[in-house]
């Protein structure tokens, strides 16, 4: 009888602890592993997560704790914000080999591309299996030091891997309590064009800032900090972000289509989407501008569309505007920071 296999979710975030619970509750053996060990210190004290809403119960983790070789496997989640790659490659790379499977939950655009560069200055070899997903699996947000809600699954969350990689090894090894949210798309190219959450997060955060640094305030990000007038810049943003994936071929969802398949719901626009969205209820604002909703979505995210966009010699105005206006809050340049592979690069890693 083959033993059970051990699931290690790299991240002790929101997301992190979610999937980590998630797994646990559902019978499955999960380690976890957090680079600030204060973050997950509860979890590490007594081995356990408080999991609410959609799924409720005290989930038992095998192992946690900031020393990666402790508790790394063969079957690897990484839930970590995008702009921690490179330190996430380095950390594993002495203990994979091509067999490993690699999830980055989500990949935002290009992280798969990415990651696997990273692990090459690493000098890996051979790189092991990595798939990327479109958006996290869950809808959720950490309470506490060792307790998450769940406030909603998302359904057929796309998930597609490198030329190199098998995905049918990856989807077979992946618990089934976690493979029926997925649906597994042949190009890793399209799931990075079908990225949402540069869409959704970048542009609100801006036109909040006066909201979000006011100690006295207390907003909800979807429901309270995207008007119509916001939902309708989003809009344009994302007819730039379809624009750049149809010039190369491919046709994807709006922001709109996506919350319709996701969530299950209805609405004429992305402002109606959003309000009929029950899961955003309860999301709060970021509580300072030191968000990855920024520090991350837009390196990771905006920046590549954008590189990509001048390259195919696309007009992005709206995508720029909200890039030029956060390197001027920030004081800093994300074009630099951020992913900008030329088109031949994520084409050779996406074709089979």
């Amino acid at each position: 009888m083959e033993e059970q296999r051990t699931y290690f979710v790299c991240g002790g975030g929101h997301q992190g602890l979610a999937m980590a619970a998630y797994l646990s509750l559902n019978g499955e053996k999960v380690t976890l592993w957090n680079r600030t060990r204060e973050h997950i210190k509860d979890v590490i004290n007594d081995g356990t997560i408080h999991c609410l809403g959609e799924i409720e119960g005290i989930a038992k983790i095998e192992k946690a704790s900031d020393i990666i070789e402790e508790v790394i496997s063969d079957y690897i989640l990484v839930t970590v914000p995008s702009n921690a790659y490179a330190d996430i490659a380095k950390k594993i790379a002495p203990y994979i080999n091509k067999k490993t499977i690699i999830v980055l939950n989500p990949g935002r655009t290009f992280g798969a591309i990415h990651f696997a560069e990273e692990l090459k200055k690493c000098g890996v070899k051979e790189l092991p299996q990595i798939a990327e997903t479109q958006t996290i699996v869950y809808t959720c947000r950490r309470s506490e030091l060792n307790e998450v809600t769940i406030f909603a699954m998302k359904k057929d969350v796309k998930i597609a891997g490198l030329s190199n990689c098998n995905m049918h090894m990856v989807m077979d090894k992946m618990p089934a309590s976690l493979k029926k949210y997925f649906l597994v798309d042949d190009s890793i190219m399209r799931i990075s064009l079908s990225n949402v959450g540069m869409i959704l997060h970048c542009a609100p955060v801006l036109m909040n800032i006066g909201w979000i640094e006011n100690d006295k305030v207390a907003f909800k990000y979807y429901y309270d900090g995207i008007s119509k007038t916001v939902a309708k810049y989003l809009e344009k943003m994302d007819g730039e972000r379809l624009a750049v994936a149809n010039k190369i071929g491919y046709s994807i969802e709006t922001v709109a289509d996506w919350l319709r398949r996701t969530y299950e719901i209805t609405g004429d626009n992305l402002y109606e989407c959003i309000k009929n969205n029950c899961a955003y209820k309860e999301i709060d604002a970021p509580p300072s501008l030191n968000s990855r909703y920024i520090l991350e979505d837009v390196p990771n995210g905006l920046v590549p569309i954008e590189h990509i966009a001048r390259e195919l010699k696309v007009e992005t105005p709206h995508i720029t505007n909200i890039i030029e206006l956060a390197n001027a809050v920030y004081e800093t340049d994300f074009r630099k920071s951020g992913r900008t592979f030329p088109l031949c690069i994520i084409k050779s890693y996406s074709e089979k």
